[in-house]
């Protein structure tokens, strides 16, 4: 059953840093309370932590699921015997294909992409959420296996969406999603407490699909997480280039 407004949908990336906030404490409810703020109808999630953790009880899928009123799609990237921590993508809808991709196999770091796709008015809507390196090089390599693996659908369009953790303007991966995607806006979206960079990204297939891209702003927003979170429409009657 589709559940997105007609021809166009409302979509949504976000670091929440395990639960953690600027001021340290680990407060799963203000990340639950930002998530709701949202209102999209896919929320690409990095960092999420279902880990026991010192500074108060794991946090299950099934809880995200309860106080979000979202469908989860998971992609653990790390595993420990108590949980573990990953990519997330929420939704208003069930997927009706989700695939997994480990684009950090060779990396210290574990690295993934989740893809699902949504039907929406009738067309396809293929959502990427990613978090890349720490370390420049294996971003850039991250990001050549991405532009390798990922693919609009014949009869829609394909968002890509997440934590590109890069400092520079044009930096590797940056280069890399720029020559592929073509241009696209990316405000600062970190530190929260005074954005300078835009590391939170969004690009779409066909370009001209995204529109009003933007950080989302709160009081909560702006201590929940070291991240703001990124919101843009998806306009599904776009036609490809």
């Amino acid at each position: 059953m589709e559940t997105f407004g007609a021809g166009g949908a409302i979509l949504a990336t976000y670091n929440i840093h395990k639960f953690v906030g600027r001021d340290r404490r680990r407060d799963p409810e203000r990340t639950f309370q930002v998530l709701r703020e949202l209102d999209a109808d896919v929320i690409g999630i990095q960092e999420f932590d279902s880990r026991t953790h010192r500074r108060g009880a794991a946090v299950t899928v099934a809880d995200l699921e309860r106080e979000t009123g979202y469908t989860a799609h998971v992609q653990p990237t790390r595993h420990n015997r108590d949980g573990y921590h990953g990519n997330l993508i929420l939704a208003r809808q069930n997927a009706h294909k989700v695939q997994r991709h480990n684009i950090g196999a060779t990396e210290v770091e574990p690295r993934g992409m989740i893809e699902a796709d949504f039907s929406v008015a009738g067309r396809t809507l293929r959502v990427a959420v990613t978090h890349l390196a720490l370390w420049p090089p294996a971003r850039a390599r991250q990001a050549a296996k991405i532009v390798r693996q990922l693919q609009a659908p014949p009869n829609g369009m394909m968002v890509l969406m997440g934590d590109l953790n890069e400092w520079l303007p044009f930096g590797g991966a940056g280069r890399v999603f720029h020559r592929h995607f073509g241009a696209h806006s990316k405000p600062a979206s970190f530190p929260s407490i005074r954005p300078v960079v835009g590391f939170d990204q969004m690009w779409a297939s066909p370009r001209g699909s995204l529109v009003s891209v933007a950080v989302h702003r709160s009081e909560l927003a702006d201590r929940a997480s070291d991240h703001l979170p990124v919101k843009a429409m998806v306009d599904l009657l776009t036609d490809a280039a």
